[in-house]
C-alpha cells in the first residue's frame, strides 16, 4: 500500500524505482535478522508490504538496530545516487508512528506511552496531509495517512 501511493506520489516511471528500493530497506532489515544469528521462519509479501517472521526474541539492543537497518539502507542510497525516493522513505519510514519503523522503535522504548505518541503523530501526519490535498492537490500522503490510521485502529 505505501508502496502504491508512493508511486502514485513520483508517477508511474519511478514505480519500479519504489519497489526495488523498498525491496532493499526489507533486506536490510533481513541483513541484520541474520548477523544476529537469526533463524527466519518466512518471508512474506501482502498489500501491506513486506513482513518478516523469525524464532526467538532479540535483545532490545538487537531489535533497535534491526529496525535502523531498513531506514538506513534508504538513507544510504539517498546519499549515493541523491534521489528524492530514498530520502521519503527514509523519512516516512523514520516517523514515530506504528506499523513503520520509528513507531516500532517508539514502543520499543516507550511501552507505556509510545501507542498515545504513535497516534498523536499520526494525527499530525493526518492534518499535515489533508492540508496538502486540498491546497496542492496531492492525496499520496494522505493515501498513506489513511492507510496508517486503518492499521492502528485495527490494533486498539
Amino acid at each position: 500500500m505505501l508502496v502504491i501511493a508512493f508511486a502514485l506520489l513520483y508517477g508511474y516511471k519511478s514505480g519500479l524505482l519504489i519497489i526495488l528500493y523498498s525491496v532493499l530497506h526489507e533486506l536490510g532489515h533481513l541483513t541484520a535478522l541474520l548477523a544476529f544469528g537469526v533463524e527466519i521462519r518466512e518471508i512474506k509479501l501482502s498489500f501491506f508490504g513486506f513482513g518478516i517472521k523469525f524464532d526467538g526474541l532479540l535483545s532490545l539492543p538487537k531489535e533497535a538496530l534491526m529496525l535502523l537497518f531498513g531506514p538506513m539502507v534508504n538513507l544510504v542510497l539517498f546519499l549515493l545516487f541523491r534521489d528524492s525516493i530514498n530520502l521519503m522513505l527514509f523519512v516516512l519510514n523514520m516517523l514515530p508512528i506504528f506499523p513503520l519503523d520509528g513507531g516500532r522503535l517508539l514502543l520499543l522504548f516507550f511501552t507505556k506511552t509510545g501507542k498515545y505518541i504513535s497516534l498523536t503523530f499520526l494525527l499530525l501526519l493526518t492534518a499535515v496531509s489533508t492540508v496538502l490535498c486540498f491546497k496542492y492537490g496531492s492525496f499520496p500522503l494522505l493515501l498513506i495517512s489513511v492507510y496508517l490510521f486503518l492499521f492502528n485502529m485495527r490494533l486498539l
